[in-house]
């Protein structure tokens, strides 16, 4: 089956090149052409490539902060073929510290009708074909790798008086930032770890959790890429990317993506809670707050369906009762309550057994 790759550049030119290039090859095919990042996301996800193409100078973001984000959240091998590598050796060097597979400068004038485009194509079909298969080879490398990764995380997570066995996520939007400060000074500062989906803005959530950080016993973080939940501490999605939870040998881990929105939203809380039934299951605690729309309704019945507590604000409390009545029509809430009784309902579950 012929090698998929996708062409991610801004300029029509390099892409024609490109394409006539690759075609000519029977071992690959161009499946799709991004002529800037939002056109490549959309293309990745739906196309499925082997093989990126990616150009430095992109519409809407610079591609080596692209490269970044695909190696972060959606690694595939990467070949970075631009003229500005002419210019600038340390751009090669970035890229490939970025974990880009190889990189190809494109000579002043590629075009297909050049006489010099041979060695230039040829150079392409070797690095893509080369991606390809070492970016597999290390794949298979990698079971090995997490296993010994798994073991020696959890020979330190075991004796760790911070690891945390449940865990609270929460979800809110309109109204939410004042429902999430009531309901986290409330929590003591042992109190299982918790992920927080709230519908803001990118830039917003970083002041958000710093301020909760001065009001709360607990430890609020804006939460980053793969980082371990503890007890005590409590991690806020950032604003325009989805905050998922996975479990690895008994440790919780906090993962962001790029995914589209859901629900017109990203955060998305829906995203969030559908992890958690698939991760924590029983060990899960759902919290669904004031907001508008239905967001999360359907994520916290998953939660309850896998076994998890589930609770929505009443509706006296709410500033907008929205996304809570939506959770009470599919039942998936077991109680309605007021946020001090949320946050009682929670200290009474988690105490009664050890969290760790």
């Amino acid at each position: 089956m012929p090698l998929k790759v996708l062409i991610t550049d801004s300029c029509s030119e390099t892409c024609q090149t490109l394409r006539h290039i690759i075609n000519a090859q029977s071992s690959m095919t161009v499946v799709g052409i991004a002529h800037n990042v939002r056109q490549a996301r959309a293309l990745i996800k739906q196309l499925n490539p082997d093989v990126v193409t990616l150009a430095i100078e992109l519409e809407g973001m610079n591609g080596l902060d692209f490269l970044n984000k695909i190696m972060t959240l959606r690694p595939m091998p990467v070949v970075v073929i631009s003229k500005l590598l002419n210019r600038n050796s340390l751009l090669t060097q970035q890229a490939l510290k970025l974990g880009a597979m190889a990189c190809v400068a494109i000579p002043k004038t590629a075009k297909v009708t050049d006489s010099n485009l041979d060695s230039f194509a040829l150079d392409v079909i070797k690095n893509l074909k080369q991606a390809h298969l070492q970016y597999h080879k290390k794949s298979q490398l990698r079971p090995i790798t997490l296993e010994l990764e798994q073991q020696l995380t959890e020979r330190k997570s075991r004796p760790n008086p911070n690891a945390t066995r449940y865990l609270i996520a929460i979800g809110a939007s309109t109204g939410g930032t004042e429902a999430i400060t009531t309901l986290l000074k409330q929590l003591p500062e042992d109190c299982p770890g918790i992920v927080i989906a709230q519908h803001m803005p990118a830039g917003f959530t970083r002041s958000f959790a710093a301020r909760l950080q001065t009001l709360c016993s607990i430890q609020v973080l804006e939460a980053k890429h793969e980082e371990v939940i503890e007890s005590g501490h409590a991690y806020i999605a950032p604003g325009n990317s989805h905050l998922v939870v996975e479990m690895r040998a008994g440790c919780y881990y906090t993962i962001l993506s790029d995914e589209d929105p859901v629900n017109l939203h990203k955060p998305s809380i829906d995203v969030l809670f559908e992890s958690v039934s698939e991760n924590i299951k029983t060990f899960g605690i759902g919290v669904l707050l004031t907001g508008m729309g239905k967001d999360g309704a359907a994520g916290l019945l998953k939660m309850k369906q896998a076994g998890a507590l589930t609770f929505a604000q009443d509706e006296k409390s709410c500033v907008v009762y929205g996304m809570p009545r939506e959770a009470m029509k599919l039942g998936a809430a077991l109680k309605q309550l007021s946020i001090p009784d949320i946050a009682d309902s929670i200290a009474n579950l988690t105490t009664s057994k050890p969290t760790s």
